[in-house]
Parts: structure tokens; C-alpha cells; sequence
């Protein structure tokens, strides 16, 4: 048997901002939909994968059969459409019960679309957070950027859509979980590019070990200790990568990864943190070029 969604009051208790929030409409985590203290409890694995489904094609077209896939994958019943149209009934009934009224599932010929307001579904708030955080950077505001990404990253609360079944759940699972880590590296990126190079080294650790085949966390942990003066450890990390690589892949490190090693043993200034200067607008600290001007690593 499938779990059902994880319980509001579990998340609300683990995580006391979710209970303010106004977004009610969660995938970056245990998917669930509430409206202050009312929300859906699913149990029907069938309900999860198209309410999923809509919501990570929230305000566009979602066609019939693609939901039909979702939920049998190679193997659909007769009647199929049917019971897509019975669940999306169920849906719009159970969500309108707890009294969302800024979230509508709309029927056409060719499909559903689930109408979702600003604000309302944590996986946009998310991108949008980022993708501002990514122009803040550009400007040189990187301060300011660090912080909106700390606020995106904070919208996670445990593995996306935690419960839902199916494969095709589980590929969109790994497309969300890959945003989230590639925001987490720009994050970092931006704290070492602050000066905050010992902050992060702890949290470098964790993520290498998490993905101990993603060469820009390794960099990033490399740069990360040889800027805190652990320049030895730094090297030792290279020498790991290489001796795993070799042993699990039958491949080198990149030639990204090994210039960077070669540059920590020059100690070239190149991977010191780049000046910083005042804004004089509002004080933010500016960097004078960009981010990874060395090997696109820093």
C-alpha cells in the first residue's frame, strides 16, 4: 500500500512557518494542499499522482493522456479517461470543501489546467525567488541575492513529493530536487564570494556527501577550505575525487577540477574572493566582476 500524505499537523509542528504561510499548495516536500488549518488528506494514490501533476504544470494545459500515463504508466485500464475525470471531479470538490477559492481545475477537451493565484504553490514561489536572486547577482548585488535565495531554499521541507507514487512521480521528484541543488551551489557561491568561506564548509561536507559526483560541489569545497587556510585539506578532497573517479567511473577529474588544484598549489590570488565596494545606493557590498572569473568555479 501507498503512504498517504504526510499529515498537516506533523509539517506544521516541524516547520511552525508553513501554518502563516500563504502558500497552501506544496510539491517541495510531502505534497499537500491546506487553507490555514483545513487541509486534504489523501489517501488514494491515484488523487496524488494528478493532483502532483497539475500542480507542476500549474496554469498550463495538462492533456488527458499524459495524465493517464502519470497514473498507469504502460498499462491503463479500459475506461481510463473516465476515471481521470472522476478524480479531477473529486479534486475540484475536495479543494473547493476546505475553501481555496484562488485555485480552480478546469476541464477541456484535451485536458485539465489547475489555475493556481500568485504566491499560492511553493515550487513557483521557488523559481521565482531564484531566478531574482540570479539577476540580483548579475547587477553585483550579492548580498541582497544570497538573502532571496535563502528564502527560496527555505520553501524545501524534505524530499519533493515524499510519498507519491509511480516512476514518472519519481523523475519529476529528481527534476525538482535538482533545482533545489543547483540553487543551493549558487547560494554558496555567493557566501564565499561574500567572505563567508568557513560558513559554508560544513554545509559543503554534507552536500559532497550527499552527490559525491558533482564536481562543482567538490570545487566549491576545495576553494571553500583553501580560502579558510586549510589549503592541505583542500588538496586531500582533489586526491579523494581523483582516487574515486578512477576507481567507480574509470574517468579523470575535469579539466575544470584539475586547473583548480593546480592553481592551490601555486596559490595563485585568483581564487581569493574579488574585491568588494560600496553601493552607494544602499549599501550593499558590490562585486567588481563577476562571480567565477576563475574556471567558472568561484
Amino acid at each position: 500500500m501507498y503512504p498517504s500524505l504526510i499529515r498537516y499537523e506533523t509539517v506544521a509542528k516541524q516547520h511552525p512557518e508553513v501554518r502563516m504561510s500563504k502558500i497552501g499548495f506544496r510539491v517541495l516536500g510531502p505534497l499537500h494542499v491546506c487553507n490555514e488549518d483545513r487541509c486534504l488528506h489523501l489517501k488514494s494514490p491515484r488523487q496524488q499522482v494528478v493532483l502532483a501533476a497539475l500542480l507542476l504544470n500549474a496554469n498550463r494545459l495538462v492533456p488527458v493522456e499524459s495524465l493517464i500515463k502519470a497514473v498507469w504508466e504502460d498499462g491503463p485500464p479500459e475506461g481510463a479517461r473516465h476515471q481521470i475525470q472522476n478524480c479531477a471531479s473529486m479534486l475540484r470538490r475536495r479543494i473547493r470543501d476546505i475553501g481555496v477559492s484562488e485555485v480552480e481545475i478546469i476541464g477541456y477537451p484535451a485536458g485539465y489546467t489547475m489555475h493556481v493565484s500568485e504566491g499560492r504553490l511553493d515550487a513557483t514561489v521557488f523559481d521565482r525567488q531564484v531566478a531574482e536572486a540570479r539577476e540580483l547577482a548579475a547587477e553585483g548585488r550579492l548580498a541582497t541575492a544570497a538573502g532571496r535565495l535563502r528564502s527560496a531554499l527555505s520553501l524545501w521541507l524534505g524530499a519533493p513529493l515524499a510519498g507519491v507514487p509511480g516512476r514518472i512521480m519519481q523523475q519529476e521528484a529528481a527534476r525538482l530536487a535538482e533545482r533545489r541543488l543547483s540553487a543551493q551551489e549558487d547560494w554558496i557561491d555567493l557566501e564565499m564570494a561574500l567572505g563567508g568561506s568557513a560558513q559554508v564548509t560544513a554545509e559543503l561536507y554534507r552536500l559532497v556527501s550527499e552527490h559525491p559526483f558533482r564536481e562543482r560541489l567538490r570545487a566549491q569545497l576545495m576553494l571553500s577550505l583553501h580560502r579558510s587556510g586549510r589549503t592541505a585539506e583542500a588538496l586531500a578532497v582533489y586526491r579523494q575525487t581523483w582516487q574515486m573517479f578512477a576507481d567507480e567511473l574509470g574517468l579523470e577529474p575535469s579539466p575544470v577540477l584539475k586547473g583548480l588544484e593546480v592553481a592551490i598549489l601555486r596559490g595563485d590570488p585568483a581564487l581569493w574572493r574579488p574585491p568588494l565596494a560600496r553601493d552607494p545606493f544602499d549599501g550593499e557590498a558590490r562585486v567588481e566582476y563577476p562571480i567565477g572569473a576563475f574556471g567558472g568555479i568561484a
